[in-house]
Order: structure tokens, then sequence, then C-alpha cells
């Protein structure tokens, strides 16, 4: 891996958002780096290692989501919502940072090695508050997620238990008055507790990329226009009375713009929101496939995604 640069408060490239972990007797954190920090508005995503299905679904559209705007991704690069984060702003192009809780030497946990590799393949970086050999213990994550909320701009929790590393991020989100963005869940979900929690202590719902640059007083950027949505919008002002955009969408597209699952999905879909799980079942494809595909119908502007993985025609 890349060499181990110190950062002291002194340094460049030191973060001085980090500043307000200062105290009378206490100087700011000194910090462990790999690779190169972005200088795009830094956003934490955070949540349980045992995400459910439709909590890493949901990371991954909405990391998806923040494609056009100037935007890096921040989180701890454990298993479940943190390595969705990871692998979605890989995808996506948009820049990410992990912040371990042990010394860059010890990467943890092993299972995502090759995911940190990738990090600094592609531009990123991998940060640390302990030198190279600390190994990985509690402090060491509690810390780290220290770091992480003081660093970042805002903490979104995607899902997190009663009790949760993740909460523990937005306690000192909170403490430090930093924007807290979090998602509903249902109140019967126990992966969910530590949301709802959160939103009684004062926190944002959200629900969409456009909510969390709302909550930082910022406008959502506006994506390039496709091929095919560049020929909607022109029918769309041609026809102003009409009543299914989603109609004028497939005629835009037509067949030869669409794999064969993706017209799949489209036409057996209604006005009615459906789980993803539900539309694998009816469509009868793997999960990936039809992640992918309900991906490329939302950005060609014809499927609208809704909160707790759940998708209908737009």
């Amino acid at each position: 891996m890349n060499t181990t640069i110190v950062l002291e408060p002194s340094h460049p490239s030191y973060p001085s958002s980090l500043g307000v972990l200062a105290t009378p007797t206490k100087p700011p954190p000194t910090l462990y780096l790999r690779g190169t920090l972005p200088t795009a508005l830094p956003i934490a995503i955070v949540g349980c290692r045992a995400a459910s299905r439709e909590a890493v679904a949901f990371t991954r559209s909405l990391v998806h989501a923040f494609a056009e705007s100037e935007v890096s991704i921040w989180s701890g690069g454990a298993i479940g919502i943190d390595g969705a984060a990871h692998k979605a702003a890989l995808e996506a192009g948009i820049p990410t940072v992990v912040i371990m809780g042990p010394g860059l030497d010890c990467p943890y946990p092993p299972e995502h090695i090759r995911l940190f590799e990738k990090v600094l393949e592609t531009g990123g970086a991998l940060l640390s508050r302990f030198p190279n050999d600390v190994p990985p213990r509690p402090y060491t994550f509690l810390a780290r997620n220290q770091v992480l909320a003081a660093i970042t701009s805002t903490t979104v929790v995607i899902e997190a238990g009663f009790r949760s590393g993740a909460r523990s991020t937005a306690a000192f989100a909170r403490h430090l008055e930093k924007p807290l963005c979090v998602v509903p869940h249902a109140p019967w979900s126990e992966k969910g507790a530590g949301c709802a929690a959160e939103l009684a202590n004062g926190a944002q719902a959200i629900t969409s990329a456009a909510d969390v640059l709302r909550v930082l007083g910022l406008k959502e950027t506006k994506r390039r226009k496709t091929k095919a949505s560049a020929i909607v919008s022109e029918q769309l002002s041609l026809t102003e009375g009409a009543i299914a955009v989603g109609n004028l969408r497939a005629d835009s597209v037509q067949m030869g713009k669409l794999g064969d699952l993706e017209q799949s999905i489209w036409k057996m879909m209604g006005d009615e929101p459906q789980h993803l799980d539900s539309i694998c079942e009816q469509v009868n494809a793997p999960l990936p496939a039809v992640m992918g595909a309900l991906l490329t119908l939302t950005l060609e502007l014809l499927v609208l995604e809704e909160p707790a993985g759940c998708y209908r025609k737009r």
C-alpha cells in the first residue's frame, strides 16, 4: 500500500474541521493518511454491520444519486452499510475515504482488504487516528467514530439498532452540533430502532440525496440529461396535457434502448410502490441483476425510488 503521511495539525493537508476536538489541555488529534483526501464536501454514511438487504440497496441508490453533486463519501469501512457506501461510491465515481479503527497496517475487517486497496487505486484515501501498528480494539473504533463525525459536514444514518456503533457516530455529531440525517424505519423494525431514537432526539428525517443536500443548505445538482430523457422533455413540451409520462418515456426509449430485464420490470410495475423482493419474485431474477436494472430505470427517469426498498413506475 501507499506510504503513510503523518498529519499534524500544522500540516497543510490536515482537515481544519478537526479543530472542534481540541481542548485547552489537548490539541487536535494526529492523523495517519494513505492516499489523497478529497476537497469535495464530505458526507458520512454509517449504519449497522448486519444490515438488511433493503438498507444496503437504499445505501447504494442514495450514494449513486450524489454522483452529479460535488460531494465525497466517508465511512468506517465496516461490513454492512459502511462497505456498501464505499462500494457504491467507487461504482459512481465519487471520491471516498475510509476512516479506519486500527492503524493502517492492521486493516479491519480483513474481508475488506481488497476494497481498501480499490479505494487507494481510484484516488481515495485511508485515514486513521492511530499509528500503523495499532491493532483493532473497542476504543480505536470509538475514536474513529468521533473523527468521522467531526471531519464530515453531516452524518447520515441508514440503519441502526438501539445499541449500535453507528449511534456513537450520531452521538458525536449531535454533540458537535453537526447536522444529523436519519432514514426513518418502521416502528416494528429492530434494526431501525436506533434510527427512531435519533429522530426522537431531533435528527433530520431524510429519504433521498436531495433531502441531505437541503439539510446542508445546498441545492441538488441537475443530472446530465440522457438522450432518452432529452426526447421525453421535448415530447412533454409538445404534449403538456399528457396523462402518462411513463408511456411517453417508453415511446422514447423503445425496445432497443433497454435490456430485456429492464423492459420486463418496467412493464410489470404500476403506480403503487412495490418492494424489491416482490419485484425479484415477479421477474424471476436474482437481486443483484434486479438492482442494476432498477438503477438504470431510475436514471432513465422511468422508475421512481420510494423509501424502504420500494419502487414504482414514474
